[in-house]
């Protein structure tokens, strides 16, 4: 199970929970596929409104939800809002406690005014799942899980689900994001407009893991660029700022800045740097890069691994991106990417 709070932000446990015609001849990087003839019938179910239908929970409505949900409705209760361990006998108990909750039901009710047609949403979906199947045809297509974690998660991934925490995308205008002392840069991504590219990502990042350990920055930088090179194909309905999480103007400042970046990483010699400290400081959510001018975006290290990658499949058309995400030499993409800004 792989819980995620925000986009690229993860947190671990022991169970992971974590477009026209196309010209193949073999080169799957044209954004363009035919997705008419795949066939997807994209399943999702809205728990969170089974949830709050209940006048009261008891022990039937738990077997109801048990039987219904499966392990997504343990993962509920042990993982994302963590009020009991799914077996005690009071757990109806807690769940009525935390459904009853004022707090919560108000965030329920922005919930359902915004989401309540979530069709817009899984059509966006759907067509993202079938590239999927049209890119790696071996792999599972998760069913769909809507929920509300009372600003705990905005994702949950497991092997067959795909869990997305709607209340954790209810606008950057939303007051109680601002009362709660969410930083403005993650509130500028909890927006509708952001829970697709959000929860596609969070699903291929669950799908491609890192494995390298002690991972250095480079290896860092190539593999979430191969992310973002997979999110790119996935979404291509989407506008490029919101597949990393950026204004327009950050995307912007990057293209403008994107040479002095670069030299700045070769001049300070940091692609081999394992340090967690000096990897954290470009890879993750950041108001800004300490010590870049002023307007650069957080994660530019995401930024240019994901130029490297674009720029390698340029140069290797042939590959698939199947075969892409099984490359995990960083150097060797780097190399044969012929990067120089």
């Amino acid at each position: 199970m792989r819980l995620i709070k925000s986009n690229f932000s993860t947190l671990h446990y022991s169970i992971l929970l974590v477009l026209s015609l196309v010209v193949f001849s073999c080169q799957e990087n044209n954004s363009e596929v035919n997705t008419s003839s795949i066939q997807l019938d994209l399943k999702v179910k809205r728990f969170e409104q089974q949830l709050f239908t209940y006048n009261n929970i008891t022990d039937v409505e738990i077997a109801q939800l048990k039987n219904d949900y499966g392990i997504f409705f343990t993962h509920f209760v042990e993982n994302i809002i963590t009020i009991s361990e799914i077996n005690d006998p009071s757990v109806y108990y807690y769940l009525n406690a935390f459904k009853n909750d004022s707090y919560v039901n108000e965030v329920q009710k922005k919930v359902d005014e915004i989401y309540q047609d979530f069709s817009p949403y899984q059509n966006q979906l759907t067509e993202s799942f079938k590239l999927y199947k049209h890119y790696f045809p071996s792999k599972q297509v998760p069913e769909i899980i809507t929920y509300t974690s009372g600003f705990n998660y905005a994702i949950a991934t497991d092997s067959a689900y795909l869990g997305i925490g709607l209340d954790m995308f209810l606008g950057a205008d939303y007051k109680p994001y601002v009362q709660l002392g969410l930083p403005q840069y993650k509130v500028a991504n909890m927006t509708k407009n952001h829970l697709v590219t959000s929860a596609i990502m969070a699903w291929v990042a669950t799908e491609f893991e890192l494995t390298e350990s002690n991972s250095n920055l480079l290896s860092e930088m190539v593999h979430q660029g191969k992310l973002l090179y997979v999110l790119d194909k996935l979404t291509p309905f989407e506008k490029e700022h919101l597949k990393i999480g950026y204004t327009e103007e950050q995307l912007a400042w990057c293209f403008d800045n994107e040479k002095q970046i670069w030299f700045y990483l070769v001049d300070n010699e940091l692609f081999y740097t394992k340090e967690t400290q000096e990897i954290i400081k470009y890879m993750g959510e950041a108001p800004f890069v300490q010590g870049f001018p002023e307007g650069s975006p957080g994660k530019v290290g995401q930024w240019v691994g994901w130029q490297v990658v674009k720029k390698y499949m340029e140069n290797n058309p042939k590959l698939t991106l199947q075969e892409l995400m099984n490359e995990n030499d960083a150097q060797k993409i780097l190399n044969q990417s012929k990067y120089k800004p």
